[in-house]
């Protein structure tokens, strides 16, 4: 596995750990991200939990078993998270992978709706075919991430929800010369799933 540069942040007194491709992991009191690069077959390290997010969710039998009262250490792998660029320090460190009784797997942001909740118009980005400076125009859609929580042990499907992201962006006052038209995806923000991801860390186990 290669080896990743991370930054260790915080966000709401809990750690976290920031890639490309984040990976969030929620245990008792810490919350943690970071990229996921390979799998392997045994659990030796966070990211390997990713396999659960498979098309056949398989499990790891070293992982700690999920029952009883909180906390419930959980791993979240999603893309697309709105991190923050700036936190304060924490105080809790990571879970080892066999300690992780959960795992979510956040689908890839969708449209919500077919409607372009707003369009955000630019002069002077594109040109046209004699040559002169046309617009750009970049609309927006309100965007949806389903999430799906399993047992990190035997790959069972605890729950399931949805987060959506906002109706639609301030628009930016200007894009990079060179910007051409296209649509983009709001997506749910880090802010978003922490919330609902403490529920299965902290409350009793799911049946």
């Amino acid at each position: 596995m290669r080896k990743a540069v991370v930054d260790w942040l915080a966000l709401l007194g809990v750690w976290i750990m920031v890639l490309a491709v984040p990976v969030v992991v929620l245990g008792g009191l810490g919350v943690l991200v970071w990229s996921v690069l390979d799998d392997d077959e045994g659990l030796q390290e966070l990211s390997d939990l990713h396999r659960l997010c498979g098309k056949n969710h398989e499990g790891f039998g070293e992982a700690a078993p999920y029952g009883g009262g909180g906390p419930h250490p959980l791993v979240l792998f999603a893309g697309g998270t709105d991190l923050p660029a700036h936190a304060t320090d924490g105080q809790n460190g990571k879970p080892t992978p066999k300690d992780v009784q959960l795992v979510a797997c956040a689908s890839r942001p969708a449209r919500a709706s077919d409607r372009v909740s707003e369009s955000c118009t630019y002069v002077g980005g594109e040109t046209d075919s004699s040559g002169f400076g046309g617009s750009v125009t970049i609309d927006q859609y309100p965007g949806k991430v389903d999430v799906t929580v399993y047992e990190a042990r035997t790959g069972r499907p605890v729950d399931e929800f949805r987060l959506s992201g906002p109706d639609k962006l301030k628009c930016e006052s200007a894009v990079l010369e060179g910007t051409k038209s296209h649509d983009v995806i709001t997506v749910p923000s880090t802010s978003d799933y922490v919330p609902r991801l403490e529920e299965y860390v902290t409350e009793n186990a799911k049946p």
